[in-house]
C-alpha cells in the first residue's frame, strides 16, 4: 500500500517546516539557495562593473586633469554627449539588438560602461586639479619626469583614496539598478544566473497576499546588501580622510 503526501510549495517556516528555513516558491525551489544564487551574480557583477569603470574613468579623468586647457574641453564635451544618454534606452537597445550576439550579461555589461565611468573621470579629474600644481609634482617634473610618470607615479597615488570610495559606493547603486530591470521584466537573467533577486521579488509579488515570505525574504536581503555596502563605503571614506567624519566636523 502506498501513501501520496501532497507537498505545499509555498510552506513558510512555522513550526510544521523541517526543510526550508526561509519557505519555498511556486514551483518549489527554496529561497534561501536562490537568494544566495542571486546575491552571487548581483555582488560579482557589481564588482565587476566598478572595476571596469575605475579603470576607465580614471585613465580619462587623469589626462583630462592633468593637460588642461583645450585637452580637458573637448573630452568634457564627449563625456557630456555620453552622459545625456538615458541608462533605461541604452539598457532596453543592447538587450534588443546586441543581445543575441554576445549574450545577456555582456550585453548588460556594455550598459553600465557605456555611462557608467563618467562620473569615475569627473572626479579624477577633480584630483588631479588639486594636486598637479603641488611643489613635489613641480620638483619630479624639474627632475625631468615624464607626463605619465608624474600622472601615475606621483598624483594618482594620493588621490587613489577619494577615488576608491567613491567606487566603494558604486557597488550598491549597480546592485539597486540591476534588481530594479531583472524585477520589471527588462533583463532576464534565469539563463546565465539561474535566478536574480530582482526575478524572485517579480515571481514573489504574484503570491503576495496568500503567501507574503516569497516577497518579504528577497526584499528583506537586498535592503540589508545595499546598507552594508554603503556603510562599507562611508567607512572607507572614513579611513582616507579622517576630517570627514561626522563627529569630527
Amino acid at each position: 500500500q502506498c501513501r501520496i503526501c501532497y507537498y505545499n510549495y509555498y510552506t513558510y517556516v512555522n513550526g510544521n517546516e523541517p526543510f526550508y528555513i526561509m519557505g519555498t516558491n511556486s514551483i518549489g525551489q527554496d529561497l534561501f539557495a536562490c537568494i544566495g544564487i542571486g546575491a552571487r551574480f548581483s555582488i560579482v557583477f557589481a564588482i565587476l562593473v566598478s572595476a571596469i569603470n575605475l579603470t576607465i574613468g580614471a585613465i580619462y579623468g587623469a589626462i583630462q586633469g592633468y593637460y588642461g586647457g583645450k585637452v580637458d574641453l573637448v573630452m568634457d564635451r564627449i563625456a557630456d554627449i555620453l552622459y545625456d544618454i538615458p541608462f533605461i534606452v541604452a539598457v532596453t537597445l543592447f538587450q534588443l539588438h546586441l543581445a543575441q550576439k554576445v549574450g545577456v550579461v555582456p550585453s548588460f555589461l556594455f550598459a553600465y560602461v557605456l555611462t557608467g565611468w563618467i562620473g569615475m573621470a569627473a572626479l579624477t579629474r577633480k584630483q588631479f586639479y588639486r594636486f598637479k600644481g603641488q611643489e613635489f609634482v613641480l620638483a619630479a617634473r624639474t627632475l625631468g619626469a615624464s607626463d605619465w610618470r608624474l600622472m601615475f607615479k606621483h598624483i594618482f597615488p594620493n588621490a587613489l583614496g577619494t577615488i576608491i570610495t567613491s567606487c566603494a559606493l558604486v557597488i550598491p547603486n549597480v546592485i539597486s539598478s540591476e534588481t530594479q530591470l531583472t524585477y520589471l521584466g527588462i533583463i532576464n537573467l534565469q539563463e546565465f544566473a539561474g535566478t536574480s533577486i530582482g526575478t524572485l521579488m517579480s515571481q514573489g509579488q504574484v503570491s503576495m497576499t496568500s503567501s507574503p515570505h516569497a516577497m518579504f525574504w528577497p526584499a528583506l536581503f537586498v535592503s540589508l546588501l545595499l546598507i552594508s555596502f554603503n556603510l562599507f563605503g562611508n567607512g572607507l571614506r572614513d579611513a582616507f580622510n579622517p576630517t570627514l567624519r561626522g563627529g569630527e566636523d
